[in-house]
């Protein structure tokens, strides 16, 4: 998605959740500055991710939903459905992260690329994007030379959005806006909010014209 674009819609959940654009500036500096030229190029991004992909979350029902997966195709997994996946064996290929959830668990997963997020809630975290070779950055604001904007707001529908930036065939496991796993010490009335714009922003995305096939269509 053109950024510009994204602006419009980023805009609302500005408003909506009252961010300030001054931190997005200072994290995505932050994280360009730690990245430096150690950065996959767009065009690595897209030959990584091919014609037809997997776009996993981290729902409670993500057991069972990935049962039925192929061999072959490309997997962007949010990041603690990535931990889940790699420990039974199955390795994402691109993990979308914002640093949130469990670093370590996320460094035992080798060959992945990281597509690491920087806002203005985890700057502190940014220094980790270093233990991590295979790296991009992302941004919700102007994007620089090495820190992307795809657009996508939560880890799981920035998953969405990069796989639809470069057109691919999307079919969408492991999503549950309405019952979703909470991490220890969140808030969940703000968990459930971000879901909400999770959902609006990928039937935004179908209705732009990006291939989605909702696998699990409880989530849809």
């Amino acid at each position: 998605m053109n950024w510009k674009n994204w602006m419009k819609l980023y805009e609302e959940i500005e408003r909506d959740f009252g961010f300030t654009r001054e931190g997005e500036i200072e994290a995505r500096n932050t994280l360009s500055k730690i990245i430096g030229d150690k950065v996959l190029s767009v065009s690595d991004i897209k030959n990584l991710i091919g014609n037809e992909v997997y776009v996993i979350g981290f729902s409670p029902s993500l057991e069972k939903e990935v049962e039925g997966l192929e061999d072959g195709r490309a997997i962007i997994a949010a990041d603690d459905a990535a931990v889940i996946l790699n420990d039974w064996g199955i390795k994402p290929t691109i993990i979308m992260t914002d640093l949130d959830g469990d670093i370590n668990a996320l460094m035992r997963i080798k060959d992945a690329v990281f597509g690491i997020h920087a806002h203005g809630d985890n700057i502190s975290l940014l220094q980790y994007a270093e233990f991590f070779p295979k790296r991009f950055g992302t941004t919700q604001i102007e994007p620089l030379w090495n820190v992307y904007n795809f657009g996508g707001f939560t880890d799981g529908d920035r998953c969405v959005f990069l796989a639809a930036h470069f057109n691919a065939k999307i079919h969408i496991l492991g999503f549950d806006f309405e019952n979703p796993r909470i991490k220890e010490g969140k808030d969940i009335e703000r968990k459930r909010k971000k879901l909400k714009w999770a959902k609006y922003l990928i039937h935004y995305l179908e209705q732009s014209g990006a291939n989605i096939i909702w696998e699990n269509l409880n989530s849809k």
